[in-house]
């Protein structure tokens, strides 16, 4: 008996909704595991702090802006008294960026190719804007960003 397009797409629907019900949505991706965030401490509004990182070393981590945004930011330590945060949302076309693999790599954009300098700056398009910075600074063991800009 040959089946009407009707009770194929119905069929195979419900097998689909069964496969992706049995799934279960909390896999995780096959990419090699990172290393955790380190956790933000309560600090006055518009400001984040973490632990103080090795020089050289670039964490991840997020901030809520203005609307509830949530916006994924690239922590590196340059120096000794210095760090940088930047945004790790592409100026092309919004993907997020990888974290560098080493110290002294780019921030790389998954989607289209763009690569970024730890402050932010293009090193190769398609983007043509550098990402964008939060004021950062060093205070004691602490890195401290301002996320009121």
């Amino acid at each position: 008996m040959k089946a009407s397009r009707r009770s194929f797409v119905v069929a195979t629907g419900a097998t689909v909704a069964g496969t992706l019900a049995g799934c279960g949505g909390g896999g995780s991706s096959p990419a090699a595991p990172s290393a955790p965030a380190p956790t933000p401490t309560p600090a006055p509004s518009g400001e984040l702090r973490l632990p103080l990182m090795g020089v050289g070393e670039t964490v991840a981590t997020s901030v809520t802006l203005v609307g509830g945004l949530v916006t994924p930011l690239a922590v590196t330590r340059l120096g000794e008294t210095e760090a940088v945060t930047v945004s790790r949302i592409c100026t092309h076309e919004g993907c997020t960026v990888a974290l560098p693999g080493a110290p002294g790599a780019t921030l790389d954009c998954p989607c289209h190719g763009s690569r970024f300098r730890t402050r932010g700056q293009v090193g190769n398009g398609p983007a043509a804007r550098a990402l964008s910075q939060f004021p950062t600074r060093i205070v004691g063991n602490e890195v401290v960003i301002d996320t009121s800009v």
